[in-house]
């Protein structure tokens, strides 16, 4: 893990970055759209004395189809590519903001269609709907949000003295990733058995400006959306490292040796896994900061979140990850979420 001199806070994107993305969006669209003109211009495919270009509309003269055709086709092309492959337009880029999944995870193809598909009418009305809409919602969705089930969020940085932790069990600069854990296996070195659990790190003394109860609330709800994140990431390539198990087991003839060869990872599986784990991490920290908030302000964590009820769903479907301790635990705890043991 790098060392970093800087803390991340993740917050739902408000109505003021959205509109700023917009511009800067909307100033890379109109650069594109004089790039393409030129060139079919050039091609001689069209006419630049067109009145659509002249100046010559009036109130009684509307522009043509194809015009329409090329400028929506080109935003909707833009902000899919882009969100597609980035989770994010130039503009979001600009200002930190990517778009997410309601849960957290990257946002499906499907979803990125659909809201860029509801976003060609919004823009047709200026972006009207859509600013209220965002003022309408808690989380600044737009209706092209609401229809996907996506949300946009921005990252802002603030400097702190910490470090990256690294994950349950310390790793040192330039140590070599173990493979992770397979299903009903805690991790290990290639070739050494597995060893006796490791014990988490202990929770860093508390920053000498403790947060609000409501920060701290916040923050224990991002971290609960990254561990949901990782651990689905984490299933991904289990269920990817199985299956080439089965092909592999399947390809050889005969009886299998008494004595298998340990298997190869994947280096993104065994990244997955440190994902995890780190994420874990960072979500207890989060947690029993919101605690030590919440007893600041003589309430409890319980009546902090009442009215969250995302929070509520996410803790009792996490449940297993808040107590684990070690390696081995939060591996149990991944098998118990995996498999719906859980009171949510």
């Amino acid at each position: 893990m790098e060392q970093v001199g800087a803390r991340e806070h993740v917050q739902y994107a408000g109505l003021g970055w959205r509109f700023a993305a917009i511009a800067v969006d909307t100033v890379v669209l109109f650069f594109l759209l004089v790039v393409i003109f030129s060139v079919l211009a050039a091609a001689g495919a069209l006419d630049l004395k067109d009145p659509a270009f002249s100046g010559g509309l009036d109130l009684q003269r509307t522009a043509p189809v194809w015009l329409y055709a090329i400028t929506y086709g080109l935003i909707f092309v833009y902000y899919t590519l882009f969100e597609a492959l980035t989770a994010a337009s130039v503009g979001k880029l600009a200002f930190h903001m990517r778009v997410t999944m309601d849960d957290g995870a990257r946002p499906s193809g499907t979803a990125v269609v659909i809201r860029n598909l509801i976003r060609l009418p919004e823009v047709l009305f200026w972006y009207i709907p859509a600013g209220i809409s965002c003022l309408a919602n808690s989380k600044n969705k737009r209706l092209g949000d609401l229809a996907a089930r996506t949300v946009v969020v921005r990252r802002s940085v603030a400097a702190t003295g910490l470090t990256a932790s690294g994950p349950l069990h310390s790793r040192p600069a330039g140590t070599p990733l173990p493979p992770a854990p397979r299903y009903g296996q805690a991790p290990a070195a290639p070739g050494v058995a597995v060893a006796a659990p490791a014990s988490l790190p202990a929770y860093p003394p508390p920053s000498p400006a403790a947060p609000a109860a409501s920060e701290a609330l916040a923050g224990l709800k991002n971290a609960a959306l990254a561990v949901r994140g990782a651990h689905l990431n984490y299933l991904r390539f289990s269920e990817v490292e199985l299956a080439k198990d089965a092909v592999e087991s399947a390809a050889q003839p005969g009886d299998q040796p008494s004595e298998a060869p340990e298997p190869e990872y994947s280096p993104e599986y065994a990244a997955a896994w440190y994902t995890l784990a780190d994420a874990v991490i960072a979500m207890q920290q989060a947690h029993a900061a919101a605690i030590a908030a919440a007893t600041r302000e003589g309430t409890t964590l319980q009546a902090l979140g009442a009215d969250q009820p995302d929070l509520t769903y996410l803790y009792r479907e996490l449940e297993p990850y808040f107590t684990a301790g070690s390696d081995d635990q939060v591996h149990d705890a991944y098998m118990s979420v995996a498999r719906g043991e859980t009171t949510g």
